[in-house]
């Protein structure tokens, strides 16, 4: 859950922080602030709500890949529910 919470807040901070600078390179000379905050804020919250799941799909298999199931993995579980 931490790792797709990181995933997920280092993909915000990058998105945000190329919106801000294509913002400020593209309206350089007066730079119009309030356009560039408002496409920073909603690219940021697309992003943020909208690329959790992915972010946490992603570290699923990070995590599957860095710790591999073992044949015991879930055994203790189905012991519980089997009864």
């Amino acid at each position: 859950m931490l790792g797709a919470m990181a995933i997920s807040f280092i993909t915000t901070g990058g998105s945000l922080l190329v919106t801000m600078g294509i913002g400020v390179v593209v309206t350089y000379p007066d730079v119009a602030l309030v356009p560039v905050l408002g496409s920073t804020v909603l690219v940021t919250l697309l992003v943020g709500v909208g690329g959790y799941p992915i972010s946490y799909t992603l570290w699923q298999a990070i995590d599957l890949y860095l710790r591999p199931l073992a044949e015991d993995d879930g055994e203790e579980q189905a012991r519980t529910v089997a009864g």
